[in-house]
């Protein structure tokens, strides 16, 4: 569990961020009709092979939190949010370390997983609510039915 907008402001004042976004005006003014100035976050993307040796476009250590267009029904339900990660994959671990951190872990004994699924569906958050598509119309009524059986 995280507290968003904390990373978010971490993310936002890391230097790395700072020089991404440098690196990137720096690669719109060399191409300026090729991308836009605001497109910085592109170089979170796979790259195509002729740019894979430009510095410019070097993927940042840094996640970066991504607000996505609700291209789907299951990502528009969800109001999905995604992180995508830098070069870094131990960054959020050791910010997590950190004194002032606002990431924490949640452990959920095994034991106690069949009750919390009966009271999440209890309140209304089923499989077809949270993927609302035919694999989550799917699974819920396939627990309904492993439920009466």
């Amino acid at each position: 569990m995280l507290d968003p907008y904390w990373l978010l402001k971490e993310i936002a004042k890391h230097p790395d961020r700072t020089d991404a976004k440098c690196r990137w005006t720096q690669y719109w003014k060399k191409n300026p009709h090729d991308v836009y100035e605001s497109d910085w976050d592109r170089l979170y993307l796979p790259s195509d092979e002729e740019d894979d040796e430009d510095p410019l476009l070097a993927t940042p250590a840094i996640p970066i939190l991504w607000d996505s267009p609700h291209v789907t029904r299951r990502v528009a339900a969800q109001r999905s949010r995604f992180m995508i990660f830098g070069t870094d994959p131990t960054w959020l671990a050791k910010l997590r370390k950190r004194p002032d951190s606002r990431i924490a872990m949640i452990s959920i004994q095994a034991s106690s997983v069949v009750s919390i699924k009966q009271e999440l569906r209890d309140a209304g958050v089923t499989e077809s609510v949270v993927f609302p598509d035919l694999d989550g119309l799917g699974r819920e009524l396939k627990q309904k039915w492993n439920a009466r059986r």
